[in-house]
């Protein structure tokens, strides 16, 4: 068996054991990407252990922290099982560059819980917080804190999205990163108004694509 083929087999042995997979997409475009670029969700991510798939754009990269500051999720303890970032930050031509903004991301993880108020005391322990509000995605409601810490000039701004169902609780978090530096200190051009609501509602969009069929990979 030749080193390709080695290296072939073990890419699938990898894949399989961790019961997730991103694919189902095309191939992203080279730099430098357009708006559409950013924000077309053409990717699948799919969880087949826990039965979780959400699309994303296949510009994004497999990563579970963006910016200076990580995700709450990412910082809490918890193992992330997956996450997605896109920056232009240091890429110039891209939609965001000469921007304050230095990432967006989506970052995943699920967890065993005895019922749904342990499921919240564990996104309240993530998110610090434990004012909350809610909303439904593909016929499933999740509840909503939001997240964020600041530091050295720069922040992580975000929501974290809990979900409890079958003796697991399903733990997301959206959310930009930037820096709070003017032009003139080199922090870029701030996002307008206009440009955090269009992000805001496509972070949103990842989201409403999220479908949960916990116990679906053991159901024949």
């Amino acid at each position: 068996m030749t080193t390709r083929h080695l290296f072939a087999v073990a890419l699938c042995v990898a894949l399989l054991g961790s019961g997730a997979d991103s694919g189902g997409g095309q191939r992203p475009p080279e730099r430098p990407f357009t708006l559409a670029h950013v924000w077309t969700l053409d990717a699948v991510y799919t969880d087949r252990e826990h039965g979780v798939t959400f699309r994303y754009p296949p510009t994004w990269k497999a990563e579970t922290a963006w910016g200076y500051h990580p995700p709450a999720l990412t910082v809490s303890g918890t193992e992330p099982i997956a996450g997605f970032e896109y920056s232009d930050w240091g890429s110039p031509g891209g939609p965001y560059s000469g921007t304050n903004l230095e990432g967006v991301g989506i970052v995943y993880s699920a967890v065993p819980a005895s019922n749904s108020a342990q499921c919240e005391e564990k996104a309240v322990s993530i998110s610090g917080e434990t004012n909350h509000s809610s909303t439904s995605f593909g016929g499933q409601t999740f509840t909503v804190y939001e997240t964020g810490s600041a530091g050295m000039n720069q922040y992580n701004q975000g929501n974290l999205y809990v979900a409890y169902a079958v003796s697991t609780c399903y733990i997301f978090e959206t959310g930009t990163a930037g820096s709070v530096l003017d032009e003139d200190s080199g922090g870029g051009k701030k996002l307008t108004q206009r440009q955090l609501r269009f992000i805001d509602q496509r972070l949103r969009a990842i989201m409403g694509s999220v479908r949960l069929l916990p116990g679906s990979s053991h159901q024949h």
